[in-house]
């Protein structure tokens, strides 16, 4: 047995390290979740399953998910109001809608709401692994992003500027000002004295830090 087919409904499996990604389905449909578990673990993810809104979202405020595979039609919440629960907590997690209602008007709804992509029941294997491996992709890259800007914006803050002179106050209080408007800044200053911690300083506070 692969580590992967440890993974059960009730949680993921410690020894399940090697996985390719984490995946929850959210479906009422005991066939549909076993179906697309035994799919997914075959390729090395790891899958959690929940049979009803309420019971996939505790899932996702236990643990991250790369990538959500959640029913439209559920029995205790409409899938499009889990949906925007779940971009509303954490606008980064990648959700796939699934659904036996395949119409346009649906499928516009779910991406205008946030959903990564929408698939109808039944659906072609193949395409479902392209579109969860794109979704996790997707949603590692911008994970990355968001920790990269993150860093930048610790590392380039006011309180990593060095000086408590007189001086150095009225320049940071200068930068704070200057930071929101979209005035072109001039630095200028002697090499070594931290024009480009203040050039970034002023980025990271600013309108445009994104």
């Amino acid at each position: 047995m692969s580590e992967a087919a440890v993974v059960t409904s009730k949680g993921i499996s410690e020894s399940a390290t090697d996985a390719v990604g984490t995946v929850l389905i959210v479906d009422d449909e005991a066939e549909i979740r076993e179906s697309l578990e035994t799919l997914l673990q075959l390729e090395g993810y790891r899958v959690v399953t929940a049979a009803t809104a309420q019971e996939g979202l505790a899932h996702i405020g236990e643990r991250a998910f790369d990538v959500v595979l959640l029913d439209l039609a559920l029995p205790d919440r409409h899938g499009m109001e889990v949906l925007g629960e779940i971009r509303l907590a954490n606008p980064q997690q990648a959700v796939i809608m699934v659904t036996a209602y395949g119409t346009v008007e649906n499928a516009v709804r779910a991406m205008q709401s946030g959903a990564t992509n929408f698939i109808q029941k039944p659906w072609d294997n193949e395409k479902l692994l392209a579109d969860v491996r794109a979704a996790i992709a997707r949603h590692k890259a911008e994970e990355e992003n968001l920790q990269l800007k993150r860093t930048l914006k610790q590392r380039y803050n006011f309180s990593n500027l060095v000086g408590k002179s007189e001086s150095m106050l009225r320049v940071f209080d200068l930068v704070a000002q200057v930071a929101p408007s979209r005035s072109t800044v001039l630095i200028q200053g002697e090499s070594g004295t931290g024009k480009e911690l203040i050039a970034k300083a002023i980025h990271a506070n600013s309108p445009r830090r994104e």
